[in-house]
């Protein structure tokens, strides 16, 4: 089992690196439950668990919500445990048939590191860039460029907004477009992203990839100023990345108990008379599958 300072040290490691996660922590605990109130875990994005918050009854409705807690970047407070549960305002009730009965109490905490901007230029609108973007919590990389493009610092999926204004957007741009950028954006007159994206054409790069690049980004802000280049430029992003919703989340009703779960890749089913039914863990299914006929009047999948 993982100490709480071990997952505590984990968690700031995640989150220097830029990778997100779900801290999910006991809050209480009934016998015969097996974690105590402070146990803690990591959940990755991927599923996989660092820490013990429960067993086979708690352990995968934890991993789903968790999951789903990342896309909508909201807390949530999971009580699973027996059929008699009384589900409080605010909680997520969850109710296993698991012989080993208990109830538990946990926080999912999802933690989304701040995204990654990228500026590449020494101009006064490369520099304002960075400083709104640093402003409104950004993780912000500035690269001069006069002494070459270093970009080791830039991760996979980072925004990058070429601001050069005409000194090296070019090798700026063929440098970004080798990183898997999340986007890529390039400040410049139509006349002058024209040349650039010719130029970058005439040097073998594709226009798949040339599709990639925003010769216009921003909103229109009727900017004049290079401070106002930069505030329209950032604003445009945060509508992009604010635009990306999470789709509701599927969810069915497990025939043993009765209770609304989500449904992922991972849910265990089990075909019964044509019907898919869902389950909230391995125990769940092995009931049903033991007495189809006594549970299929509670739901299928939906």
């Amino acid at each position: 089992m993982r100490r709480t300072l071990d997952i505590a040290r984990t968690a700031a490691d995640l989150a220097l690196q830029g990778k997100p996660f779900v801290l999910a922590t006991v809050v209480r605990a009934e016998a015969p439950a097996s974690v105590r109130p402070g146990a803690k875990a990591i959940v990755h994005a991927d599923g996989r668990v660092e820490g013990w918050i429960g067993g086979s009854c708690s352990e995968p409705n934890v991993v789903r919500h968790a999951r789903h807690a990342l896309l909508t970047g909201e807390t949530e407070l999971l009580r699973i445990g027996p059929e008699d549960l009384l589900p409080p305002t605010g909680v997520t009730t969850l109710t296993t048939t698991c012989p080993s009965g208990g109830t538990v109490d946990i926080f999912l905490e999802p933690v989304q590191p701040s995204p990654q901007l990228v500026v590449v230029g020494h101009t006064p609108v490369a520099h304002a860039i960075a400083a709104i973007g640093e402003a409104i919590g950004h993780r912000v990389v500035l690269v001069d460029g006069r002494g070459g493009l270093d970009l080791t610092s830039v991760e996979a999926g980072a925004n990058v907004v070429v601001a050069s204004m005409g000194h090296y957007d070019e090798a700026a741009l063929e440098a970004a477009l080798a990183l898997t950028p999340g986007s890529l954006a390039l400040i410049a007159s139509e006349r002058r992203a024209r040349a650039a994206l010719d130029l970058l054409r005439e040097r073998g790069v594709s226009e798949q990839q040339l599709a990639q690049i925003d010769t216009r980004p921003g909103v229109e802000l009727g900017e004049v100023t290079q401070e106002e280049i930069a505030l329209a430029v950032v604003s445009g992003l945060v509508r992009k990345l604010r635009s990306v919703h999470a789709e509701g989340p599927r969810t069915a009703i497990d025939p043993t108990s009765g209770s609304e779960i989500l449904v992922d890749e991972s849910t265990p089913t089990a075909d019964f008379d044509g019907v898919t039914y869902f389950f909230s863990c391995n125990g769940c299914k092995g009931r049903f599958l033991a007495e189809p006929e006594k549970f299929v009047r509670s739901g299928g999948a939906r």
